[in-house]
């Protein structure tokens, strides 16, 4: 919503206390933001059809002028109003097609108080049209924070669901651009899944298996923040991380609560019939429990590319096989990283384990945690010969990390997690391709299972 633009803000109204409310909101924003309002009613086609024209005039015209008196509220706010009469049976329905032939900056609509059947049946009008239209829709439920805000005597406290996909990047662009026009105090949410995050990581699940470990927590707030950073630039963005094993949308709205949010704002798939019903829908959910406005952003059909269109290397992650001619993916390591970026040095051996009286063998196969701890250093001092000369007077900082884990490529990823890296630089060896499919491959199960970019480096021809 970039300020000073022709494109209207779109408010449907009923006329009822609770659409005064969402018109004095699109007013204010209006103000700010130097678009026109347009005030739109939808008339009940039974009540105002009619053959003849005489007949049709003289049904909506106390309608008209009923529009019209709201019209002028709305200006002597400095709002530039202008107003739309439509026709039709079902309301959003009505809205929803004129939204579609000529699509405003924003709707804004009002929250209607409904019964919990009927929210899940019939649903309203708000969350109708924030689950159709292409564009944001703001459902108000307090005009006060908003007019505050208008008048400049306050920042807009928002607060917004945040995820690590694409649903969420419009509703953080949205954000963006609402800070152009007023100041707002931004908080982002984030809930997650324990077991999740805590596989991803490499990290066992917390003993109260509700919560995140500390390790965990650190991490998740640090990539939220980043993310969010990546839209609304290094300012001071609060972050807030909470782990549940239930929907997200309860915690999310605690978590505004707690924030003393004006508004909240989560992106929409707008999932609609089955798959709503089979996959949830957290935007639904969210204006359904929230005592605040929210704001649903649609995630577009082609997405922009997220986040800034030039990326610095700044975090490079080295899988390091010491068994075998290892030194050459390092190189490639420094190379893409900036001056003043660190490189970590990862290397897996198996962890320390007790041998099974079942199975039988002798213990001397097996190392005593005294001879692992020494296998751990011996590791880490080799991966440390593997810095090149250069890269201090550079300013990179090299890191080693000695991981105990016997599944290697789950390893990797598992620590390029809990490092952030911006990529993982892998050798690989070169086998024939019904021996890699026989025998495996570390760095195919790397490419596969990691969420980051990598890059594979094949050894020196001899």
């Amino acid at each position: 919503m970039k300020p000073n633009e022709a494109t209207p803000i779109l408010c449907g109204t009923d006329f009822s206390a609770n659409a005064s409310k969402a018109a004095t909101t699109a007013a204010g924003l209006a103000a700010r933001s130097g678009r026109p309002v347009l005030l739109v009613h939808v008339a009940d086609e039974f009540n105002a059809c009619s053959d003849d024209r005489k007949k049709l005039a003289a049904l909506l015209e106390p309608v008209e002028k009923q529009l019209e008196r709201e019209a002028q509220r709305l200006r002597a706010t400095g709002a530039t109003v202008e107003t739309k009469l439509l026709t039709g049976q079902v309301a959003e329905r009505a809205i929803g097609e004129f939204v579609r032939q000529q699509p405003p900056a924003l709707v804004v609509v009002s929250s209607v108080s409904k019964t919990a059947f009927d929210r899940w049946t019939l649903g309203t009008v708000s969350a109708s049209l924030a689950e159709s239209v292409a564009v944001p829709t703001l459902v108000v439920r307090s005009s006060e924070p908003f007019e505050a805000w208008a008048r400049g005597e306050r920042p807009l406290k928002v607060f917004v669901g945040v995820d690590f996909t694409t649903s969420s990047d419009a509703a953080l662009r949205w954000i963006a651009e609402l800070r152009e026009i007023g100041p707002c105090e931004v908080v982002a949410g984030f809930v997650d899944w324990p077991p999740e995050e805590s596989s991803r990581l490499g990290v066992p699940v917390a003993p109260g298996f509700f919560e995140n470990r500390a390790e965990v927590q650190a991490v998740l707030e640090r990539d939220l923040r980043r993310k969010v950073a990546g839209f609304l630039g290094d300012e001071s963005v609060r972050v807030c991380v909470r782990g549940n094993w239930g929907r997200a949308d309860a915690p999310l709205v605690e978590m505004a609560i707690e924030a003393q949010a004006d508004l909240v704002v989560v992106g929409t798939h707008q999932r609609r019939g089955l798959d709503r019903f089979r996959r949830g829908s957290v935007s639904r959910g969210t204006l359904q429990l929230a005592p605040m406005s929210v704001a649903c952003v649609p995630t577009p059909a082609v997405a922009p590319v997220a986040g800034p269109r030039f990326r610095e290397c700044t975090r490079v992650l080295v899988a390091v096989d010491l068994g075998a001619a290892h030194g050459f993916a390092a190189p490639y390591a420094y190379s893409i990283v900036q001056p003043g970026g660190t490189v970590r040095l990862v290397h897996n051996i198996m962890p320390f384990r007790l041998p099974n009286p079942m199975i039988g063998g002798s213990y001397q196969d097996f190392p005593t945690p005294k001879e692992q701890a020494q296998l751990v250093a011996e590791a880490e001092a080799k991966l440390r010969t593997l810095a090149p000369n250069e890269a201090e007077a550079r300013g990179i900082v090299t890191e080693v990390e000695v991981s105990e884990s016997r599944e290697t490529a789950e390893a990797i990823c598992a620590a390029a997690e809990r490092f952030g890296a911006d990529v993982i630089c892998i050798g690989s060896h070169t086998r024939p391709g019904f021996t890699a499919k026989v025998l495996g491959s570390v760095s195919l199960a790397v490419l596969q299972g990691s969420r980051r970019p990598v890059l594979v480096v094949w050894p020196p021809a001899e």
